[in-house]
């Protein structure tokens, strides 16, 4: 087996494989031909012949107010006839030393199964509530403020852009999108494409909530389903509930995703005799891909001392014991050492944990490949549950 980056001469085959594993047009394949600004990797057969990809899109995501470089990995592709023969394996393992030497502090993907990228280190993270809110039974308030539809020309961008400036900053792995990821305003039209989005300014003219949805005829009735749903405050998430309220007279249900989380629930004033339901949906699988420069841009509670052992076998320079010391919330000192440790983790249990999937008490009942070394050790001024949300697909 051979396995390495793809030049722009096999983004027609890379997106060919793409096509056969999933069952779709080429054309929605992760390569340009023209302008491939994606890193691929592929593994081909010792005749030559391409058996398996992965693609690599580069991403600036939030982790504890720093901004850091994330490769979101996607297009991970076997044709039937080239399936079991270690062709995804081989590209990982060649990918993720590569991807470390280049500066990423995180790697992020949706997964087919969460079993199998475990085990290339990734674990999961993300989880939203997907709501379905019953129109004839939410109940709204009148408040101050207005809304604007987006129409062509673009001229809400920048105040939909100042809403997800505050809520990027708000959520670890958020992405932090940029001038270009924002056509979608240039180009909303919905008089043509009956998509609508609504921006709501508070009474101050403050930009504080917008969504996006279509109308869908589905199984529990004619509803509305959105796209997106971002809100910075309770205000905001109550201007967009009365915006749906408004057509209750001809919609049943209004679907959304919500960021994950308890408190939540605490938006609506009423969510029993079926007013709203909701379900935790798994978002994604996260990897450390450079343990140092995470733990030197963590947020820590207080001040105090730790020695961790990382177990990576597929980055080396993960792999080993870290003595760290932090002051005041943030990281005096990250080094590798030969200490004796204080906790062992595998990359996949430090991945979620530093991101904030839970508290330290829970993972410790709960999480696997975590094992605590020394019980007064200040493990839980580290490891501790943060808000979390990714909308991004990739």
């Amino acid at each position: 087996m051979i396995v390495r980056k793809t030049g722009p001469e096999e983004a027609r085959r890379v997106n060919e494989l793409f096509a056969l594993a999933f069952e779709t047009a080429a054309e929605k394949g992760p390569a340009d031909p023209e302008n491939d600004r994606i890193c691929h990797w592929a593994a081909f057969t010792e005749g030559g012949e391409m058996m398996s990809t992965l693609s690599v899109t580069d991403f600036e995501v939030n982790f504890d107010g720093q901004r850091c470089k994330m490769g979101g990995v996607g297009g991970v592709a076997t044709p039937p006839q080239f399936r079991r023969r270690g062709g995804i394996r081989a590209c990982f393992t060649l990918a993720l030393p590569e991807l470390y030497r280049a500066g990423y502090d995180f790697s992020y993907l949706f997964p087919f199964s969460t079993a199998y990228y475990r085990k290339f280190g990734y674990e999961s993270c993300v989880q939203r509530l997907a709501c379905t809110l019953d129109l004839s039974l939410v109940q709204s308030t009148p408040e101050e403020g207005s809304f604007r539809l987006a129409e062509p020309g673009g001229a809400l961008k920048d105040s939909i852009r100042a809403v997800d400036r505050v809520w990027e900053q708000r959520y670890n792995m958020a992405v932090r999108h940029g001038e270009a990821d924002y056509a979608w305003v240039d180009e909303a039209d919905p008089y043509r494409t009956a998509e609508y989005t609504w921006l709501w300014f508070d009474g101050a003219g403050t930009p504080k909530a917008y969504t996006s949805f279509k109308t869908e005829l589905q199984p529990d009735g004619r509803n509305l389903v959105c796209r997106r749903f971002c809100f910075l405050d309770r205000e905001g998430f109550a201007a967009l509930l009365r915006l749906m309220k408004s057509m209750a007279a001809d919609h049943r249900f209004v679907k959304c995703e919500l960021p994950g989380g308890p408190a939540l629930q605490y938006l609506l004033p009423e969510w029993s005799l079926g007013a709203a339901q909701w379900t935790v949906k798994p978002a994604g699988m996260l990897r450390v891909m450079n343990v140092k420069s995470v733990l030197e841009k963590a947020r820590f509670r207080g001040s105090g001392s730790l020695v961790l052992q990382i177990r990576d076998p597929l980055i080396g320079e993960n792999d080993g014991c870290f003595a760290l010391r932090f002051a005041e919330g943030k990281a005096v000192s990250v080094e590798k050492c030969g200490a004796p440790p204080d906790a062992e983790l595998e990359i996949s249990a430090f991945s979620a944990l530093i991101a904030g999937v839970c508290d330290f008490p829970e993972a410790r009942l709960w999480m696997p490949g975590l094992r605590v070394l020394r019980e007064d050790a200040p493990l839980d001024r580290l490891f501790y549950r943060k808000p979390l949300m990714i909308t991004d697909y990739f």
